[in-house]
């Protein structure tokens, strides 16, 4: 994984960081004596079992097995490449990166990024200092949106005309097939050449949680159609994987521990410009559960907002959208662990506005106070859920109690917090005239049904291999003990352990030669093997004098390659006698030499095994 860059270069930056700084940013750390502890950003838990030792720069979560380095845990909690942590990690450390080698798809990356940053400057510029863009600040005028947030969202304009953009990347050296690639041109129906995509629209540069622009919205001025105008999906965008702001609203979504999240770009700014600076916007008229794991590793709850006429509809829907289990068992959006039971599920709620209004509108109309309000009166998705289902049948049936029932049983099971379902199961057993046990068991047995698999001999990917207590015994001396790897080492071979994850970190140990065994996460080639190694690194166990212990790998080693050569002698043997060679009596004068000898390291190891005890 070191991805090009020098184990000198990294350790450098990995020295410079400080991962307590770095993933405190992220989850709430407790000092647990040399350790930190917290809740783990990367599953759903309700005891805390997320380790990070500052000393040695690594993390480990006992619950689900990650673990790493700081490189690792950015790769991690933001989806960035190898190269792309290092570089993050490289400039808030304020180390130099020298000219690198990188992988053609590494540098296409960076080469489309660039080409959307040098879009987003000309639209800025035609927006702020040319003549053609005053259309367009009137309109932002108009709309209430002040200079400055419109400058900290580098909102941009679009002239009108087919080739402006075109035109002004072709003087940049930027081709035709960059900016096709990226979105920001088409190709002509009749004829060819291409001709900008976006044309006489303001637009609002979409940017990734690192801040790097991605995408584009364009929105319409006056009564032209499409209303709004986005960019398609690209090698660096993906709809319904990215939140507007969301590199904005960060900081605040974690120090206030919720996000709002609206619909609209302009929705999103006038909240920002009113104080909620933990918005964001959906990018689409629904959001996915690709986005709300984005939030949950930033917060614990999430408000969305709601016309008062369509809440109970809208609820409904979101509710079927996020809460749909997956093939293959339970894998709830509102829970990335897929666990029902252990959940420390996102909680989801919903504040309502009055009908025919926006955050924009509203906030505009009746101010911040009133908004605040609203957000305080928020009430959970499910409820509103509940209260449709609950609505849309004829209770006063049999039939309609019966199909109420059953709807509401079935988003009860889909709850992932045990108080909100007991809490939800009062109120619509009180409506409907049931005891709300009736309605927990009800749920329970569909939550069990779900969780069974569909298929469960397609279950996808194969078992973890069982961790051999002697060999993570000795992996973990080695990781610990610097004497111990300087005498096992030499002798060690891969084929000596059956754990693929640890023969990964003993071929790193040997071709990485280190004194701290935390630099080797960069040479390890996936999270399997960085977990195990991390976990090893954490470990506070106390070695009894390591002589004898390493006398004792030394011996095992020493008969294992014996038994390796008697067994290749052996086949050597067979191959002889089939063919009659004349080199056989020499062989088998080797193969009994062999045995003595394995015979004897035996014996020796038993009795000083016997001794070992004796004295004890």
């Amino acid at each position: 994984m070191a991805g090009g860059f020098s184990p000198q270069l990294l350790e450098e930056i990995r020295s410079r960081v400080d991962l307590v700084d770095l993933v405190g940013q992220f989850v709430n750390l407790k000092r647990a004596g040399e350790n930190w502890k917290a809740l783990c950003p990367f599953h759903a838990e309700k005891t805390p079992s997320f380790m990070v030792n500052p000393k040695k720069g690594i993390f480990h979560c006992f619950g689900c097995g990650v673990g790493g380095d700081a490189f690792g845990f950015l790769m991690r909690q933001d989806r960035l490449a190898f190269p792309e942590a290092v570089r993050a990690l490289a400039e808030r450390a304020g180390v130099a990166l020298p000219a690198e080698r990188r992988s053609d798809a590494d540098g296409q990356r960076e080469t489309l990024l660039k080409t959307m940053a040098l879009a987003a400057e000309f639209y800025q510029d035609a927006l702020w200092n040319r003549p053609e863009g005053e259309g367009a600040r009137r309109y932002l005028e108009k709309r209430g949106i002040a200079g400055e947030m419109a400058r900290r969202f580098a909102l941009g304009y679009a002239p009108e005309g087919w080739d402006h953009l075109l035109a002004f990347m072709k003087g940049r050296a930027i081709s035709e097939e960059q900016l096709v690639q990226v979105g920001l041109v088409l190709p002509r129906q009749a004829g060819s050449g291409f001709y900008d995509r976006f044309r006489g629209r303001l637009l609002f540069p979409i940017r990734d949680i690192q801040g790097r622009v991605v995408a584009f919205g364009g929105r319409a001025m006056g009564t032209e159609e499409p209303k709004y105008l986005n960019s398609p999906e690209t090698p660096l965008y993906v709809k319904g994987q990215t939140l507007y702001a969301l590199d904005l609203a960060k900081p605040q979504i974690r120090e206030k521990n919720r996000a709002l999240i609206v619909e609209g770009y302009v929705d999103c700014l006038m909240a920002h410009q009113h104080g909620f600076t933990e918005a964001v916007a959906a990018l689409g008229t629904a959001f996915t559960p690709a986005q709300l794991a984005l939030l949950r590793r930033l917060c614990d709850e999430v408000i969305t907002f709601f016309d008062a006429d369509a809440a109970g509809q809208k609820a409904t829907q979101r509710a079927e959208e996020l809460l749909e289990p997956a093939g293959e068992g339970l894998a709830w959006a509102l829970n990335r662990t897929g666990s029902f039971r252990d959940a420390a599920g996102l909680r989801l709620k919903v504040a309502l506005l009055p009908a025919g209004h926006d955050p924009d509108t509203f906030l505009r109309s009746d101010g911040a106070q009133a908004f605040a309000e609203r957000i305080d009166a928020a009430r959970s998705l499910l409820a509103y859920a509940v209260d449709a289902a609950l609505a849309e049948e004829n209770a006063a049936s049999t039939r309609g109690r019966a199909t109420a029932f059953a709807r509401v049983a079935l988003i009860l099971s889909k709850v992932t917090s045990a108080a909100e379902a007991t809490e939800l199961a009062r109120a619509a057993a009180l409506r409907l005239g049931v005891d709300p046990t009736q309605l927990w068991i009800e749920a329970q047995r569909l939550q069990g049904a779900l969780l069974k698999p569909a298929h469960p001999s397609q279950a996808s990917g194969s078992p973890s291999p069982t961790v051999p207590a002697v060999e993570r015994d000795l992996l973990a001396l080695l990781v610990q003990n610097a004497d111990a790897r300087a005498a096992l080492l030499p002798v060690l071979d891969e084929e000596d352990l059956t754990h693929p994850a640890f023969r990964a970190i003993l071929a790193a140990m040997k071709t990485v030669p280190a004194e701290s065994p935390e630099v080797l996460m960069s040479h390890l080639p996936g999270e399997a093997e960085r977990g195990l190694l991390a976990a090893l690194l954490v470990e506070e166990r106390v070695w009894p004098e390591p002589g004898p212990l390493i006398a004792e790998y030394l011996k095992r080693s020493e008969i294992r390659r014996r038994t390796r050569e008697i067994r290749l002698v052996t086949q050597d043997i067979a191959q002889a006698q089939a063919a009659g060679d004349p080199a056989l009596p020499r062989l088998e004068a080797q193969l009994r030499d062999l045995q003595r000898q394995a015979q004897e390291l035996r014996e020796l190891a038993t009795t000083e095994s016997r001794r070992s005890m004796t004295d004890g």
